[in-house]
């Protein structure tokens, strides 16, 4: 889509809100608090505490700020300004004159806007610091830019964008070149504003890109950890295992022991008794005595010794199985975790899958039938490409015709106005590019062919006064008149006259281009929106009237096609360069034209580069003889 920057959105991201006022305030006091707070920062004014006074001046300022009363945080930041000048605290002075500028802009007076900007710009100049300097700038250069002072906005801006290359900032050089493209463009300067264009949506890419090699670093880390844990788990069991065999060895290897023992004991009784024999028969029955006793007691001592070496073995593989066991079920409850979540994420992906492919199927049921085209204008064409399942752009058209005709042609594709004259008939048809794309698109999409068709329907077929009736029911179904909501689209809307001579356009902000004896010309439409923002007290589209004489080729389209980066260099189709294409292809039938346009396409985004978004052309040769009503 097109840059639709708002000043308010292009402040929030060069001067942040003051986060660490807003964590140390609450910001659900009653309106009897905050007064009371009031009070108390006046009592400690008044006693010469000021930087008590300061900060809950500060504090309750910021609370008004949150809760939608930003005349009451005005008046509190100016009482906070008074007490930071007498302090001489230069450091609060620029966050409260910065907050006080963006509180004028939300409040639409951006010339005290400008002024409160101006006192933060002169405190971060002393401190020479170049970031807060360009941010100032920019904010100095947007207040400008809404009082429709290009010129002055333009000057701040360019200011904004020296300090920012000098010190090489990615954000600060993305927003300089995003003003500086809004800026050029209320100039007039189109070239020059596409080209700062391209400039900011590089820098929001490479941002992007950054952010997103950062999230995938943190990733990556996660996962490099869970796998070294699960390796550790991995490793300690197998290091629990080879203890637990060792220790199975060295019990065999004292159970060995103890046999080998046991027959070196009985050995040895044999030949004690054999010995005894051969002594006297005085000494034999003491010596007996004495050697039963001594067998008795080294038995007992070695089993004692084997009895303990067996228990301390048996308890340590038992401790060893139980650590195991419960070093086991960690990993499977883990294991068990990562299955759960995964088995939900890929739910989660099927049923977000099949809503979007549902919502794809009730759009294209909306959208009117190509046979219904071909059969009024024949030679015509409709591409359609959107860059994800469902799209923001739409195409509609519809035949209509006054009792007469539409009783006599028995045709269910064109609608009967009673209000119109008896025998008169035309047929309409649009182009229409909704803010956003994929699902946020497709919603407005639908909003948007259902209210044309109840539009039509009620009698109003005149190109300007549709866009003005689609305009006031956009703003009144989003409640845009209560919000700030930016919602809306842009559209081309083209009406031929039963005549098939006279041919009736209005747009918002997008155009139509046509082609007759080899000459392309285009008319640009309103630079307005259907729906968004309403400085206006009443708005209204033009009405265009082109009278043909030869086969004219007319082409309605959204941004999608010139807007996509591609080619050698990467940079955008350019509107120049499809009007040359069109220029080139308009003598073949429409349905070659199509083919041609696809081919082109195809092929300019070939070297890696990804649709950017929804792309719709129309394309119809009209002749000046009555439109086909059959």
């Amino acid at each position: 889509m097109r840059y639709k920057l708002t000043l308010l959105a292009l402040l929030l991201v060069i001067t942040p809100f003051p986060k660490k006022l807003l964590a140390q305030t609450g910001t659900s006091l009653t309106s009897k608090e905050l007064q009371e707070n009031l009070a108390k920062a006046k009592e400690l004014e008044n006693n010469g505490d000021l930087n008590s006074a300061l900060s809950i001046y500060t504090k309750t300022a910021t609370t008004y700020w949150v809760n939608g009363k930003p005349t009451e945080a005005k008046e509190t930041f100016l009482k906070a300004a008074s007490v930071a000048e007498r302090l001489g605290n230069l450091n609060a002075q620029k966050v409260i004159y910065t907050n006080l500028g963006m509180l004028n802009v939300d409040l639409e007076k951006y010339t005290e806007a400008i002024g409160c900007f101006e006192k933060s710009l002169a405190i971060v100049r002393n401190q020479k610091n170049k970031p807060e300097i360009a941010s100032t700038l920019i904010n100095i250069a947007s207040a400008y830019k809404e009082l429709d002072k290009p010129d002055k906005a333009l000057d701040y801006a360019q200011q904004a964008s020296t300090i920012a290359l000098e010190i090489n900032d990615p954000k600060l050089l993305r927003n300089t070149y995003s003003i500086l493209a809004e800026i050029h463009e209320a100039l007039g300067n189109s070239d020059k504003s596409a080209e700062y264009f391209s400039l900011y949506t590089a820098f929001t890419r490479k941002i992007q890109r950054e952010e997103q090699l950062k999230k995938e670093a943190q990733v990556q880390e996660i996962v490099e950890q869970a796998k070294g844990e699960l390796q550790a788990i991995k490793t300690e069991k197998e290091l629990t295992e080879q203890v637990l065999s060792e220790k199975q060895k060295a019990l065999e290897t004292v159970s060995d022991s103890l046999s080998r023992i046991e027959e070196l004991t009985r050995e040895q009784q044999l030949q004690i008794d054999l010995l005894n024999k051969e002594k006297a028969l005085s000494q034999a029955k003491i010596k007996n005595q004495l050697l039963v006793r001594n067998i008795f007691i080294v038995i007992f001592a070695a089993t004692l010794g084997m009895l303990g070496l067996i228990t301390h073995y048996y308890i340590q593989k038992k401790r060893s199985n139980e650590l195991l066991a419960q070093q086991k079920a960690m990993v499977e409850a883990k294991s068990q975790e990562l299955l759960v979540a995964l088995q939900q994420i890929e739910k989660q992906n099927r049923d977000i899958t099949s809503s979007i492919n549902y919502a794809q199927r009730i759009q294209q049921a909306l959208l009117p039938s190509y046979e219904q085209l071909v059969n009024t204008i024949p030679d015509s064409f409709i591409m359609f490409r959107p860059r994800e399942t469902v799209s923001g752009d739409f195409f509609w058209f519809s035949a209509y015709a006054g009792q007469g005709i539409a009783m006599s042609q028995q045709n269910r594709y064109i609608i009967n106005l009673p209000n119109v004259s008896h025998n008169e008939w035309g047929f309409l048809i649009a182009a229409v590019d909704c803010t956003g794309h994929g699902v946020p698109g497709a919603f407005m999409s639908m909003i948007g062919l259902n209210l044309l068709d109840v539009i039509v329907r009620s009698g109003v077929v005149q190109p300007n006064l549709i866009l003005n009736e689609l305009h006031m029911q956009v703003r009144h179904l989003l409640k845009q008149e209560n919000n700030d909501s930016r919602d809306g689209m842009d559209m081309a809307l083209l009406h031929v006259k039963g005549d098939g001579k006279t041919i009736e356009f209005a747009g918002a902000k997008n155009p139509v281009v046509y082609i007759a004896n080899n000459e392309c010309h285009m008319i640009k439409g309103d630079p307005v929106p259907i729906g968004g923002l309403q400085k206006e007290a009443k708005r209204e589209f033009t009405l265009h009237t082109i009278t043909i004489d030869s086969p004219t080729c007319f082409y309605l389209y959204s941004d999608g096609y010139i807007d996509q980066f591609g080619g050698p260099e990467g940079l955008k189709f350019t509107s120049q360069r499809f009007r040359n294409l069109l220029l080139e292809i308009h003598q073949q039938p429409m349905i070659m034209q199509q083919e041609k346009l696809e081919s082109t396409f195809e092929d300019w985004k070939a070297n890696g580069f990804g649709q950017v978004d929804d792309v719709l052309v129309i394309g119809m040769r009209l002749t000046p003889k009555p439109i086909v009503t059959t």
